[in-house]
């Protein structure tokens, strides 16, 4: 009889604790996280950083997997199709979630319906660098130039659809000035040409032109983010010379597909808000002359709204298309 009360008040027990231990509290195993670029780039270097420092707070190993092609499209897809469950996540680009909907047609993803953006992670600015001999002092010279003679300057970038081909497009757009697009397999390739003066103007990344424009060999005209780069401290942002409207920059963020729940996503928001500010990573972002972005899940989910309505508005009225 004791046994009998002793079963009977053990079965009685298990409702109880089934719920807590079915649910548990994410993560409670290893994440996913998809960069679609290659081992070895800017943006999977910064992504392990940030994953080795986001594993240590949420207690599980994330596990990077490279899926490349189609400029980050193959990785974005693969994501977007996955279960919104919180263990296969992206690291999102302005090209994945910003532009490539618009300047490829095969595009089989929705870059705001078919994700929740979690938080932004980090920033890259360009920089407007001319030929010294062509004597531009400023970007108010530059457009006065491509609006009285349109297409006579040749401006350089590392390929149709590239960062510093879409910051011409945003520049002429928001302008009215014209200049001669002259694309390159890489943008090294237009930076030498530029140098030696087969080419007069370009959009090109701080990191790259930065040490050029201290020599002398290239002018800086103005950068593209909205305060001034610390490394380039005299050369005033495209707002203070006059353009306020030619703001960009090549961000990256965390996203997750649709409808992963709301928990979760603000587990891993507060979580990365963290990790964005750790040493480790600062460092790691300032060795590249990145910068972070910090937004978390709620302002970062609009600012990724707002940049994919700008770049599709510039594409379709500029005609660019890469298919």
């Amino acid at each position: 009889m004791i046994n009998r009360r002793i079963f009977m008040l053990s079965i009685g027990a298990l409702p109880l604790s089934r719920p807590s231990f079915a649910q548990g509290v994410y993560p409670l195993r290893p994440i996913t996280l998809v960069v679609p670029f290659s081992a070895g780039s800017v943006v999977d270097a910064q992504a392990r950083v940030i994953a080795r420092v986001l594993s240590e707070r949420l207690g599980q190993p994330i596990v990077i997997d490279n899926r490349v092609g189609v400029s980050g499209s193959i990785g974005a897809e693969y994501v977007a199709r996955a279960a919104p469950d919180g263990y296969t996540l992206l690291i999102g680009t302005q090209g994945t979630q910003g532009t490539n909907s618009a300047l490829y047609k095969t595009i089989r993803y929705d870059p705001i319906k078919d994700f929740v953006a979690i938080h932004g992670l980090t920033g890259n600015a360009n920089v407007l660098v001319a030929n010294p001999g062509r004597n531009f002092n400023t970007v108010a010279e530059l457009v006065e130039f491509g609006k009285k003679q349109p297409g006579k300057l040749n401006f350089g970038s590392g390929g149709n659809g590239t960062s510093g081909h879409l910051c011409l497009e945003l520049l002429q757009t928001r302008t009215g000035a014209r200049f001669t697009h002259v694309p390159y397999k890489a943008s090294s390739a237009a930076l030498v040409d530029l140098m030696a003066g087969n080419l007069d103007v370009m959009f090109d990344f701080v990191q790259t032109s930065a040490p050029h424009i201290r020599s002398g060999k290239i002018s800086a005209l103005a950068v593209t983010s909205a305060s001034r780069i610390p490394v380039l401290p005299n050369v005033p942002t495209m707002a203070e010379a006059g353009f306020a409207g030619v703001e960009a920059l090549s961000w990256g963020g965390l996203f997750a597909p649709a409808n992963t729940p709301a928990a979760i996503v603000k587990r891993l928001s507060d979580e990365v808000t963290q990790v964005m500010s750790s040493p480790v990573v600062k460092a790691a972002l300032d060795s590249a002359a990145s910068f972070t972005i910090g937004m978390p899940h709620e302002a970062f989910q609009a600012y990724v709204a707002s940049e994919a309505g700008k770049w599709t508005e510039v594409i379709r009225k500029s005609g660019a298309s890469l298919e």
